[in-house]
């Protein structure tokens, strides 16, 4: 019997993830979790991160809570998949934080390679691991769309540990200590507000305080290959929010930056086209997409800005 005097020690790791309105993906990736969990052989603490969803969501999740009293459910109503995963930052106090997505398959090493990564690397206040796409994806003609398209968060540096400057969000630990150094995530950022790179955000300011980001090959995630991400429509909206995220960290930018990098990726467009070279034709053309919405948005910044300071109504003054 438990002494109730004795303080229930609390897991040393937690994972989060954030979820909103997937109860298909998220009822596919939470019994990978918990294998992964499991395997490792000591209590995990994982939260998962309801942002308001609207579907079967949240039963999912109460079923699946009730099996470990180490399992937690936590609902935000507010849009904003950073401001769900700093709710969850703050609900913990583990020593160590790895996140992952709710569009994933986790083999069942995944927890027992990152916390073996930490304890044999302390000169790394963060890690990021390999995302490659699940090897059931069998098909080279769907493989050769994912590659073209590059709307998928596929990651692979090799076999070697490394430095990084990269985050992603669907296979990434922060120790505590780079938490407390750095802060959460910006809430400007990612799905539900700008759309994305609320994880390289977070890794560049990692970066600028001195902290090193290691690249953990033997920590490997799957992430699912979901055919409404492979097509021109969602391509041109991916870079779009690329673009609205860029503007969102650095409103005050001049517009012609966007303008000569737009010039640049056209010409670079242009000369893969005529190569040609599909690959690197779809990427310039993801940049022309970028840097032509960033432009925009720059410019009509920069055009009500004008316009205020010259509107005898907003205070400004005549000329």
């Amino acid at each position: 019997m438990t002494d109730p005097m004795v303080a229930r020690k609390e897991p040393r790791l937690a994972v989060i993830v954030a979820t909103r309105d997937r109860e298909r993906q998220l009822a596919h990736m939470l019994p990978t979790l918990g294998a992964a969990a499991a395997a490792l052989g000591e209590p995990v603490e994982i939260i998962v991160v309801d942002n308001g969803s609207s579907d079967a969501t949240s039963q999912v999740l109460h079923d699946w809570i009730a099996v470990d009293s180490n399992r937690r459910y936590l609902r935000v109503e507010e849009r904003g998949k950073a401001r769900a995963l700093n709710r969850a930052l703050a609900a913990t106090a583990a020593d160590l934080v790895a996140f992952t997505d709710d569009d994933v398959e986790l083999p069942p090493t995944w927890l027992v390679e990152l916390v073996g990564f930490f304890d044999q690397h302390p000169e790394f206040g963060a890690a990021t691991g390999r995302v490659q796409m699940p090897p059931s994806v069998t098909d080279p003609a769907l493989r050769k769309r994912a590659t073209l398209f590059g709307t998928l968060p596929l990651f692979d540096k090799g076999l070697q540990v490394c430095d990084t400057h990269h985050l992603y969000g669907c296979n990434m630990a922060l120790r505590r200590s780079t938490i407390r150094r750095v802060g959460g995530f910006d809430e400007r950022l990612g799905p539900g507000a700008s759309g994305l790179h609320e994880d390289g955000e977070l890794g560049r300011r990692i970066c600028e305080a001195g902290l090193r980001i290691g690249y953990a090959p033997r920590v490997l995630v799957f992430h699912t290959v979901e055919a409404d991400r492979l097509t021109p429509e969602f391509f041109r909206a991916h870079h779009q929010r690329d673009a609205r995220s860029r503007f969102a960290m650095d409103p005050n930018g001049r517009w012609m930056e966007p303008l000569r990098h737009l010039l640049g990726a056209a010409l670079v467009w242009s000369i893969w086209t005529l190569v040609p070279n599909r690959r690197q034709s779809m990427r310039a053309r993801g940049r022309v997409v970028s840097h032509a919405e960033l432009l925009r948005l720059r410019w009509n910044l920069a055009r009500r800005a004008h316009a205020g300071r010259h509107d005898p109504s907003q205070g400004g003054s005549k000329t």
